[in-house]
This record gives structure tokens, C-alpha cells and sequence, in this order.
């Protein structure tokens, strides 16, 4: 993962790894219906610092086992309006921009790689602070098989 702090407070992220994909915006016991959004897995800690350091909201689950790294992760909200997101799916030769209908594809498909942009939303209520990650521009290159490359 290459992480590029930004102007205005946005990241850059090429070659990410992104998880619990939630494009529809389903609802169950960790998502309200609606809402729509991803974790970006946070690789190493000099990473989550550098981001936690930024004000970026950071979290941090103990390992599964001893000698095993934390799981670092920041979720990221996918919210469309006149601001975006920006979302391509790369599958072979086509680029395929995707709309706030068709975006839930992204949570089926087999992904190679992605690279996105995110910007910062900082927030106060009630006294207490805070800063929410919302995506900006994602480009999603989806891993084909070899037959599907054929044809």
C-alpha cells in the first residue's frame, strides 16, 4: 500500500486492500440499512500512526493469536451526492464508471487491486470531535479468470 497525504486533508492510496465491502448498503448487526461502506486494512503501525498522528480515525483489533500483528483498519463511508464518488470497475480492457445503482456490483467481485482517494469530514457534537473518511475516487481492478480473459 502507498499512502500520499494530500491537500485539504485527503489521502491517496494506491494498491490498497480493502474488506467488508458494503456498497448496497445492507443492513444487519453492523450496519444501519442505507448506509454504505469498506475497511481500508491498515498494513503496518508506522502506517496507522502516521494516520491516527493526521487525526484519522484508526481501528485497532488485538491479534488473534501471540506474535500475530493487529488487525488496523479504517472505515470508509460511500456516500453519493454532487460530491461523488468517482467509482470505476476495471475488468480487462474496459473501465466501466458505476453510478449509485450499479456500485453494489463491488461487493461481488473478485478484486486485484485498488486504488482510491478519500477526504475528511471533520465533525463536532456536543463538545466531542472527530474525523470521518468518505470516499472521493476509487478505481477497482477486478481479477478475471483465465477463460473470462479470453473472451
Amino acid at each position: 500500500m502507498e499512502l500520499t497525504f494530500a491537500p485539504k486533508g485527503r489521502l491517496q492510496i494506491d494498491d490498497a486492500r480493502i474488506a467488508f465491502r458494503n456498497f448496497r448498503g445492507e443492513g444487519d448487526k453492523f450496519n444501519r440499512e442505507g448506509d454504505r461502506n469498506f475497511v481500508l486494512i491498515i498494513p503496518t503501525e508506522e502506517i496507522a500512526d502516521a494516520l491516527v498522528a493526521e487525526g484519522w480515525n484508526v481501528k485497532i483489533k488485538d491479534p488473534k493469536e501471540d506474535g500475530d500483528v493487529p488487525f488496523m483498519y479504517l472505515t470508509v463511508k460511500v456516500k453519493f451526492n454532487d460530491r461523488g464518488p468517482q467509482v470505476y470497475l476495471k475488468t480487462g480492457d474496459r473501465v466501466n464508471r458505476l453510478d449509485e445503482e450499479s456500485v453494489s456490483i463491488l461487493d461481488d467481485v473478485d478484486i486485484l487491486s485498488v486504488n482510491m482517494d478519500i477526504r475528511p469530514y471533520d465533525w463536532e457534537v456536543n463538545g466531542k470531535t472527530g474525523r470521518t473518511a468518505y470516499l472521493q475516487s476509487i478505481e477497482v481492478i477486478q481479477e478475471i479468470d483465465r477463460f473470462a480473459d479470453r473472451y
